[in-house]
């Protein structure tokens, strides 16, 4: 992820093609395990153009879709439209983002490309 501009500005690069990077499809994991679960407040952590945060809303979830990219979560607000439903978004940097661990129900963090030391603190 070393680009010389830091992660935001690796993340909108990416994010400002057209497409979707990982596609508009959910996460295979999340696909296959959360239909099962009750629909609740649903945080997804560097969630990038909304595609899991999307699926986790067409399933009931109030959802918080959060990054670091403007760019992507663009993308994800109008995956959302698109699809008939509502999510928020939070454009934050991960590292300064702090939420109350009983403000939700489900934390979703795929493919969640942070450094290792961010990782274990979240």
């Amino acid at each position: 992820m070393s680009t010389g501009f830091g992660p935001k500005g690796y993340w909108d690069q990416r994010f400002a093609s057209a497409g979707f990077v990982y596609g508009e499809q959910p996460n295979d994991f999340l696909n296959e395990h959360a239909s099962g679960l009750k629909a609740g407040q649903a945080l997804c952590l560097a969630e990038g153009e909304g595609r899991n945060a999307v699926f986790l809303a067409e399933l009931g979830h109030q959802v918080c879709a959060q990054d670091i990219s403007p760019v992507g979560l663009r993308k994800a607000e109008e995956l959302a439209h698109r699809r008939g439903v509502s999510i928020n978004t939070l454009c934050c940097d991960l590292a300064a983002f702090h939420p109350e661990p009983a403000s939700v129900d489900l934390i979703a963090a795929i493919w969640m490309h942070v450094e290792p030391d961010l990782r274990a603190r979240v």
